[in-house]
């Protein structure tokens, strides 16, 4: 029989089965940490089934600190749906709780196509792809903070939109790890998703630590112990002044700590460790040192006057010095290179070690990285924050708890005795999509195919807040969902609560019918498009809005 990986298997009082738990693009494992943290808090279960990864030296390092869950060296693109199910013990009518994973998304642009049509971005096709085989209640997807801004955030709504055409509700934020306990001051993009029938609005945790705007600020800020109930932010010294001072070239791959720990981040960190893993500096020649002594704890080469700076060249954190007060920046594949960053040490004449990265990165002391000393530093610079996995995993550990796992339906069938509450029914309403749908996205492609330009979209001035308003034309365009607005070829009424349908769809042809009359005392020109006429005939539609443009006499 499979050996249980969760931190609360076995223990007296846990009734409910852990939630299952498989991380695509794993590398060496921080969203899984994350979920183990969860479960060995108490406030959670989770059974980590699997993790993949085609990165072999990842691999050998997570299963040196985890050797019982299981770790698949492939290919994603190779993968299926039916093979991961098989592998992790989970039949056909299994419920796969959650999926998590960080799919690369290299490209951001386009010419004429979808984003995610580019062929770097593949490895976001496949992720959704096992999503859709797959199945489970949640997803949780991460990725770098660009995903976020891309042509206006292009790419994360066709990564939205794409999550609800498989039935997901989605939200899409960028979390700060500083604002979960986590020394650094690094921001990634998160993509939380629930299943629908789950009925839970996806949201992201609370903060747990003091939000920081300015990072740089910091050493001049006086500590507290609270802030509006949130702990205070875990500064650098608080993280690693524990560890053994050293010079350059110097220190161990394994040594034995030689004070107690100073801070309760400090005393997390050793729980369960014997000694100090990875605690090794690159050399320095003696040249290179006397280069960086000028540097003050807190400043950087761009700080340093015209006789002193190295160069202009440098990007604005290179050759920069952590200040103990405050915390470290974001911690890259190359932090034993000052030149790359803010990575010397705020006490000693050196770079930061793999340990102190690994501290900064919330990895505890007991998991040990191995292979060659860039090996470790890439899987150290890659990994999501343990910590801030762990507070969305008990986030959606909460909310599965709430929602209640026992009615959810299973392979798209209701289960015997669900129900559909009006509590419930709201929550779900909430989370449809009211902007930027798919719909949208497609008459913006093509009017901008066509040259269109200058226009707004959803301003809330506008009656009935259109969805694309030209204002130097006062012509507003409004795309009329086929079942919500009751569209004449398209609209088949629901064999359930028939009264309450009609009367929804009958508000919302009141409501257009009256933002209509308040646009024409306005003198707004007003243009309504069925969902299935974008869908089917999109740049006839456009053309369209284009020649209405053109009768204004203006140019667009």
């Amino acid at each position: 029989m499979r050996r249980r990986t969760s931190a609360n298997a076995g223990k007296r009082g846990v009734k409910s089965s852990p939630l299952a738990v498989i991380d695509l693009f794993a590398g060496i494992g921080g969203l899984a940490l994350g979920f183990l943290e969860a479960s060995s808090s108490g406030q959670a279960d989770f059974d980590v089934r699997l993790l993949v990864d085609k990165d072999i030296e990842a691999r050998e390092t997570f299963k040196r600190n985890y050797p019982a869950i299981p770790y698949l060296v492939a290919d994603i693109a190779q993968c299926s749906g039916a093979a991961l199910r098989e592998r992790v013990g989970l039949g056909a009518r299994d419920e796969l709780h959650i999926l998590v994973g960080g799919p690369p998304c290299q490209a951001f642009s386009r010419v004429g196509k979808r984003v995610l049509a580019d062929p770097r971005n593949a490895l976001v096709l496949d992720f959704l792809r096992l999503v859709k085989d797959l199945r489970p209640l949640v997803v949780l997807m991460e990725n770098v903070p660009l995903i976020m801004t891309a042509f206006d955030g292009v790419v994360i709504e066709e990564i939205n939109e794409a999550l609800s055409e498989l039935g997901y509700s989605a939200t899409a934020e960028i979390a700060t790890a500083s604002d979960y306990g986590v020394p650094q001051f690094r921001k990634r993009a998160l993509v939380v998703a629930y299943r629908n029938d789950l009925g839970v609005v996806p949201a992201f945790p609370a903060a747990t630590h003091r939000k920081i705007d300015y990072a740089a600020r910091l050493p001049q800020r006086k500590k507290t112990t609270c802030h509006n109930g949130l702990s205070e932010f875990i500064s650098v010294e608080d993280a690693i002044s524990d560890l053994p001072p050293l010079s350059a070239g110097g220190g161990e791959e394994c040594a034995f700590y030689t004070t107690p720990p100073r801070t309760e981040y400090q005393r997390w960190a050793r729980e369960g460790s014997i000694g100090i893993f990875n605690h090794r500096v690159r050399g320095h020649s003696e040249e290179y040192l006397k280069k960086i002594s000028v540097i003050k704890e807190g400043c950087r080469n761009a700080s340093l006057g015209d006789d002193e700076r190295f160069s202009d060249n440098y990007f604005s954190q290179a050759y920069g010095r952590l200040h103990r007060r405050g915390i470290a920046h974001t911690i890259t594949a190359n932090f034993s290179n000052p030149g790359s960053g803010r990575f010397l040490h705020y006490r000693d004449l050196r770079a930061i070690t793999v340990r102190e990265a690994a501290r900064f990165q919330s990895f505890r002391d007991k998991f040990v990285f191995h292979g060659f000393h860039l090996t470790q530093m890439r899987h150290v610079g890659n990994a999501v924050p343990v910590l801030l996995a762990r507070e969305f995993a008990l986030k959606i550990a909460a909310d599965v708890r709430e929602a209640g796992v026992q009615n959810v339906r299973r392979n798209g069938r209701p289960k015997s005795g669900w129900k559909e509450t009006p509590e419930l029914r709201s929550r779900i309403m909430r989370a449809v999509h009211g902007k930027n749908t798919g719909a949208e996205l497609k008459l913006r492609q093509a009017l901008s195919k066509l040259g269109v330009r200058g226009y707004r979209l959803h301003p809330t001035k506008v009656p009935g807040c259109p969805d694309v308003y030209f204002p130097s034309q006062k012509l507003a365009v409004f795309i009329d969902g086929c079942f919500w607005h009751g569209c004449p070829k398209c609209y088949r009424a629901p064999k359930s609560r028939k009264k309450y349908w009609a009367l929804k769809v009958k508000r919302n042809k009141d409501r257009d019918a009256e933002n209509r009359a308040r646009c024409a005392q306005l003198g707004i020109r007003v243009v309504r498009v069925w969902e299935h006429d974008i869908n089917t005939r999109c740049a006839m539609v456009a053309q369209q809005i284009a020649k209405k443009l053109a009768q204004n006499g203006k140019k667009r």
